[in-house]
């Protein structure tokens, strides 16, 4: 594969992540994943759409700095169980308002979590948690 046909072919890391519902049940999400994002977040879209669904809300009076330096308000926390194709961690992330690019925003933090490692050529993402691992495809 030259190049440019690698190139045409790039396309962002989408795949749905659970998050423990109040009952135990699996609440899910599409996450881009993004190794540059500092914080992991949910669109406020999407956060109303499932925050009844979940519990681990606290409230955030914080402003959050974006790669281009607009700083947006976040209200409202989260933490709990994450599960990426049967791999289980504790995360966190951040509610704002993203303007729908994006449903949930899987950033750094949580990608340390899960040991993830991006195989770029083949763009497939190896997890790993206690006592297992699995390779989720894009």
């Amino acid at each position: 594969m030259d190049d440019e046909e690698t190139h045409h072919n790039c396309q962002p890391f989408l795949q749905y992540v659970s998050l423990k519902g109040k009952q135990g049940e699996a609440v899910q999400v599409k996450a881009l994943f993004d190794e540059g994002a500092m914080v992991n977040a949910m669109c406020a879209m999407a956060f109303e759409q499932v925050k009844s669904s979940l519990r681990g809300w606290g409230t955030l009076l914080k402003r959050l700095c974006m790669v281009n330096g607009t700083v947006i308000p976040s209200k409202v926390s989260w933490k709990g169980e994450v599960t990426i194709g049967g791999i289980r961690t504790e995360g966190e992330f951040k509610v704002f308002k993203s303007g729908g690019r994006w449903e949930f925003l899987l950033g750094k933090l949580l990608l340390l979590a899960f040991r993830a490692i991006h195989e770029y050529k083949t763009d497939m993402v190896h997890i790993t948690g206690e006592g297992s691992s699995t390779i989720i495809y894009n």
